[in-house]
Formats: structure tokens, C-alpha cells, sequence
């Protein structure tokens, strides 16, 4: 009778082992991008996307602060992205509503701040997100 409660407690103990270090990517949460030409802000909730994220535009306001609707609002600017760890990520795609063209996507998570880069073979640009929550 007592083998069954410590399996039950075991297979608990495995699986909160194995799923914490997934689920708690510090990647994850909503980052303000830098302004674009327009001097516009957007906001960006980085979530888990299957076994990669995803980031999607949920907010953009203004240099006044005034929220505005855009053509980035409710979509994804990166998704397919994968932890390689020590704070490096890679593998995705990332949209650039500028050009409306879609690009290799790379990404580097230092504290606070995450480098989102787009990418056409070695050639890379892009832009430092700062982390609001």
C-alpha cells in the first residue's frame, strides 16, 4: 500500500524537474522594443510557442503616449525562436513591419535586456528590447 503514495510522489518529483526549466525561460514576459521611424513603441509578450516562443505585438503607443493601431498590432514579429542556451537564441523567423519581409532570426538575453536580431546570412541588424515584466 505505501509503494503506490511514493511512485505517485516520485513521477511528481521527475516531472517538476523536467518542466521547470522549460517553462521558466527568462525570455518569456512583455518587452518594450525601440522606437521605430515613426517614433513609435511597441510592446511585445514573448510566450511559448510549442517547443519554441513567440513574440507578439500587444501594444504601440505614440511619442506622446498615445496608443495607436498598427499594422504589427496582434502579430507575431518573431516566432520558431529556441533556447541554445546561456542566453543565446536562434532558429526562428522575425518579421520587420518596415519592409514587411520576413528574416532569419537570432536573439541575445543579457539581465534586462534582449538583443532581437534579423539576419540575411551573416548580415545581421536589429534592435535592444528592455523588459517591463
Amino acid at each position: 500500500m505505501a509503494f503506490r503514495p511514493l511512485l505517485f510522489v516520485a513521477l511528481l518529483a521527475v516531472v517538476q524537474v523536467w518542466s521547470d526549466p522549460v517553462s521558466a525561460d527568462p525570455i518569456l514576459g512583455t518587452w518594450q522594443v525601440e522606437p521605430d521611424q515613426k517614433g513609435q513603441v511597441g510592446q511585445v509578450i514573448i510566450r511559448r510557442c510549442g517547443e519554441a516562443f513567440c513574440g507578439r505585438v500587444m501594444k504601440v503607443h505614440d511619442r506622446k503616449g498615445k496608443s495607436v493601431v498598427t499594422k504589427a498590432m496582434g502579430r507575431d514579429l518573431f516566432w520558431g525562436l529556441r533556447s541554445f542556451g546561456g542566453g543565446n537564441y536562434g532558429g526562428g523567423k522575425v518579421w520587420v513591419p518596415l519592409f514587411d519581409r520576413e528574416y532569419s532570426a537570432k536573439a541575445r538575453l543579457s539581465g534586462n535586456q534582449l538583443r532581437v536580431l534579423g539576419c540575411v546570412g551573416t548580415l545581421c541588424d536589429g534592435q535592444l528590447w528592455q523588459r517591463l515584466q
